[in-house]
């Protein structure tokens, strides 16, 4: 029974491996989260988390958003040029990175800051590279639709990452620790990826033409130019919260933020990144065909209402409780934040799912203008709570409930910009 509906069902089929590889991930990571809470402070996580999400924003543009293109070709020997564009760009904003680094370093060396934060600058450019081949590769394998390789990767990120960082905390490496985990499990994720793409896929390299790369990047001008600063705006959106809670606040409320993140949002957009995945494979190639993906997408919306929901109902109920019971009495201040920050967790997460239908039915410049709203909303909820209220639950609350309104507004949005099935 279950064979006849995964061949008559490949999107669900697909779904599944992939928020399988997601879930194993993540019950990784909640397994190892209560020894990591009781091995680092609040402020060693606050530090971490803020270095990261720099080093993630900028690893979210290092491909000029490029290998998006990767899925869109029709012919295989497209297909791994685009890659190989998304790569050779990836490489030179490293290289970029790193030497404005230097320069700034030399003439300026208060740039980064104090302490710890000043040493880790200089890992900035290694951990944009492996983030952006971590991407290309995931597009990839996407393309191929070999989803048990994706899963597999997801579980290799996390045994790397959540591993590394208990190793070293263990070895009393501080807030290095977390870093450096975070390295080591971003390395092991491009390695596995690399090391399958030399194993199967390696007779494509030959169709590597570089005469054509001019072509390749004229036809996709527009994701430069109108995805990646809508991509910029929601980073912005997501790792903006981080900036401004060091601005008004301490390193502590960072880390328990840090948690509250890592426990509630870091599985939700795993899987819901395991979702997306599969329907901008699946809508883009039924769009090229129908013009029609509306069917899809409320199918999409309707597995990542079941899954987000369990998690709505227990953070709201038991936020606190739980936080304390399992992370420590030190954590407490995470639950409580969970509690606030949930039902905008929830539809986020939702809207992530469907993210890239603006990308497949050519809206993304208006979508671009969306994000502006939604970054203006975090901005302004974040600066009352900081700076007239003075209050960071004020401010979390306020955050919470102008996002929910947002996320729903989007969904509707992309919703409304999908077409009809034919009757």
């Amino acid at each position: 029974m279950i064979d006849i509906i995964t061949r008559k069902k490949p999107f669900l089929t697909n779904t599944f491996k992939l928020v399988a590889g997601a879930g194993i991930g993540q019950a990784i990571s909640l397994a190892i989260a209560p020894l990591l809470t009781r091995i680092y402070s609040p402020a060693e996580f606050g530090l971490y988390t803020f270095f990261i999400s720099i080093a993630g924003g900028f690893g979210l543009v290092a491909t000029l958003r490029y290998e998006m293109a990767i899925i869109l070709q029709k012919r295989s020997d497209e297909g791994i040029n685009m890659a190989s564009i998304s790569m050779t760009i990836t490489f030179l904003i490293s290289c970029i990175l790193l030497a404005g680094i230097a320069l700034l370093s030399l003439f300026y060396p208060e740039f980064a800051g104090e302490g710890e934060l000043r040493q880790m600058i200089y890992l900035l450019p290694l951990l944009v590279l492996l983030i952006g081949a971590g991407n290309i590769f995931q597009h990839w394998f996407n393309r191929q639709g070999k989803y048990s390789i994706l899963a597999t990767g997801k579980v290799i990120n996390s045994l790397g990452n959540n591993g590394g960082m208990l190793v070293l905390g263990v070895l009393g490496m501080g807030v290095w620790g977390l870093v450096d985990g975070f390295i080591f499990g971003s390395g092991l994720f491009v390695l596995f990826f690399l090391l399958i793409f030399i194993y199967y896929d390696h007779h494509v390299l030959k169709d590597i033409r570089l005469f054509s790369f001019p072509i390749l990047l004229r036809r996709h001008r527009d994701l430069p130019l109108a995805n990646s600063p809508q991509v910029v705006l929601e980073m912005l959106q997501n790792y903006g919260i981080i900036y401004l809670a060091k601005i008004f606040f301490d390193a502590s409320v960072v880390g328990w933020y840090a948690l509250s993140m890592r426990i509630m949002q870091a599985p939700l957009l795993l899987i819901g990144s395991s979702i997306s995945q599969v329907l901008y494979k699946d809508a883009a190639e039924q769009y090229k065909v129908t013009g029609q993906i509306r069917d899809m997408v409320w199918k999409t919306l309707k597995i990542a209402m079941l899954v987000g929901l369990p998690f709505l109902l227990v953070l709201l109920v038991a936020g606190p409780w739980l936080f304390a019971l399992v992370f420590g009495d030190a954590w407490k201040e995470s639950g409580i934040y969970v509690q606030i920050l949930a039902p905008w967790m929830f539809f986020d997460f939702i809207r992530y799912t469907i993210a890239q239908i603006p990308l497949i039915v050519k809206r993304t410049k208006t979508m671009f203008y969306i994000s502006i709203v939604g970054n203006v909303l975090m901005v302004f909820s974040m600066c009352a709570g900081g700076l007239y209220f003075h209050n960071v639950m004020t401010g979390f609350i306020l955050l919470s409930a102008s996002m929910s309104i947002y996320a729903i507004g989007v969904i509707v949005w992309i919703l409304s910009i999908t077409k009809p099935t034919r009757s």
